[in-house]
């Protein structure tokens, strides 16, 4: 019999997280626009040079990312701090950020380095490689500017509903699954014919204690059939384990003359009757 669900919020937690998630997907593809707009770097690139040799630009404080379309074999890019009109110490700090490029007509990015600036600063970029790459483009992002497109309320509607889509769904899957363990039945064994019943209904203390007796009393009589031999028969009467000894003839003889004896011998209170005759 299947289980019905009493407790219907496990379910309705359920749905309300599909109805999220589905909200939040269709939110996501109709603002594809948008979303390429933060995430491909053609587009929201603050900086970019072109071709190989040095470029003078200016980089703000934060982490930059410098990133290539496809993947160009011995590529060399260096950073160096310009100081007044000569070239200073190069700037080889790494640094970690959520920026990863991508776009929707799937072209194929390179992050080249990840730079860390420590104030706004006048840079010099210096980019080489063996073969001629006149043609080469190098994006810069800053996670400054990257988190400051994804605050955008539109942003933040899509990933709020995708986010409780996806939390409340395994929230009220478990919960379900707990609401179930919770009502599974538990049934009597009931060997008779006359003591089965619907499950539905529940039976009455002579039933229960009738069940119980027979319960018992089936274990006991398992338990004495299930004697060991060395204790087997021991409810058997002792004539049945005794053996009966055969009576020899020199037993035969004495026991006549014990009665030949017996039988000679005067009652106690003759001589009285002899001596009043």
């Amino acid at each position: 019999m299947e289980l019905e669900d009493t407790n219907p919020w496990p379910r309705r937690i359920i749905l309300v997280g599909a109805g999220f998630f589905i909200i939040a997907s269709i939110a996501w593809l109709s603002n594809a626009d948008s979303i390429n707009q933060v995430f491909d770097p053609r587009e929201s690139a603050t900086q970019q040079t072109n071709g190989d040799g040095i470029h003078n630009i200016v980089l703000d404080e934060g982490c930059w990312t410098i990133t290539s379309i496809g993947q160009i074999e011995n590529l060399n890019v260096s950073v160096f701090e310009i100081e007044g009109s000569s070239l200073g110490k190069e700037i080889t700090e790494s640094c970690r950020t959520d920026f990863e490029p991508q776009s929707i007509d799937d072209t194929e990015f390179t992050i080249v380095k990840k730079v860390k600036i420590a104030q706004l600063a006048n840079v010099s970029i210096d980019v080489s490689c063996d073969t001629p790459c006149d043609d080469l483009v190098l994006y810069f992002n800053s996670d400054a500017q990257f988190y400051e497109d994804l605050i955008q309320p539109s942003f933040i509607f899509m990933i709020s509903f995708c986010c409780l889509g996806i939390i409340m769904m395994p929230l009220g899957g478990v919960l379900m699954l707990m609401n179930r363990a919770k009502q599974q039945p538990v049934n009597l064994i009931q060997p008779q014919d006359d003591l089965i019943h619907d499950p539905s209904t529940m039976n009455t203390t002579d039933e229960l204690y009738k069940l119980i007796r027979q319960t018992v009393e089936e274990a006991e009589s398992k338990e004495k059939q299930n004697i060991p031999p060395p204790f087997a028969g021991q409810g058997q009467t002792d004539a049945s384990n005794t053996m009966v000894k055969p009576i020899t003839s020199e037993q035969e003889s004495f026991n006549q003359e014990k009665t030949s004896e017996s039988s000679l011998k005067p009652p106690d209170d003759a001589w009285k009757k002899w001596d009043g005759g």
